[in-house]
């Protein structure tokens, strides 16, 4: 699933090719993928387009908001040939210039959201803070764990105490900070909290620089991979830069990547 530096890239290119475009016509091309209760003969040009969590918000000059989760295949693709599309094409905006993007999933988990700019998105009701902004510090995180007995790794990952994070990037995290990704959280110091906090901001900062990580599906809106796969030191990795084996355990379903020396 693309993680925050992904879905940022995802944004930027975004904001190069389609900002200020006017869109004409919403294409639906699976049924469930488009969700919108009622909708109305303009979307209107686009006006800006950020990001909350792992969610892509396009906000259009009449008052609607078109909320893109990509979820683990969606990917966006800019398109100039009106006539080409992709394999795996779920929808198409299309805009008044004749270019398009196409909305391309392999496993069809992606959704499209179109909602007024005052309407609640149930979705945000529970996100945690933004890891990018200067409320999300060490006494936030002390705040959240102090009564977490769950492994450091699996809070991290939860939406609702960060928006944004993954499983790669919270390996390169706990890494990078010499924490093992099986403490509990309740049991971190203020140091280790500091860390944690610290890195969160570099790496995420390091992975949108180097446009995000491409480990099997993520693609730029331009069909481009990202680049920061080959910065990683520990996520599906052999070896550890010490020089010993990195294990890979199982933590709540999902396979969590360490290195026993470097992270005690």
């Amino acid at each position: 699933m693309p993680e925050l530096p992904e879905v940022q890239t995802v944004i930027n290119g975004l904001t190069q090719k389609v900002l200020g475009k006017e869109i004409k016509e919403i294409i639906k091309l699976r049924p469930g993928t488009v969700i919108w209760q009622n909708p109305v003969t303009s979307l209107g040009n686009i006006n800006s387009i950020s990001r909350r969590g792992k969610y892509i918000l396009i906000q259009t000059s009449k008052d609607l908001i078109l909320v893109i989760h990509l979820r683990m295949t969606g990917k966006l693709i800019f398109e100039t040939d009106l006539a080409k599309t992709s394999d795996h094409a779920r929808a198409e905006l299309v805009f008044s210039d004749n270019t398009k993007l196409i909305f391309n999933d392999v496993r069809a988990f992606g959704k499209i959201q179109i909602v007024k700019i005052n309407e609640e998105i149930e979705a945000f009701q529970k996100l945690g803070l933004e890891p990018l902004s200067d409320e999300f510090d060490a006494q936030y995180l002390k705040n959240k764990l102090k009564n977490r007995k769950a492994p450091i790794k699996n809070i991290l990952l939860d939406q609702r105490v960060i928006s944004g994070l993954g499983n790669i990037y919270v390996a390169e995290i706990l890494f990078r900070s010499k924490i093992d990704p099986r403490v509990p959280g309740n049991r971190l110091k203020k140091k280790q909290l500091e860390s944690i906090v610290s890195e969160t901001k570099t790496v995420l900062k390091e992975a949108i620089k180097h446009n995000g990580t491409t480990i099997s599906d993520f693609r730029s809106v331009e069909n481009k991979t990202g680049d920061f796969q080959n910065f990683l030191n520990v996520y599906h990795k052999e070896y550890c830069k010490c020089g010993h084996r990195i294990k890979r355990i199982k933590q709540a379903g999902r396979s969590t990547y360490y290195c026993p020396v470097c992270q005690k």
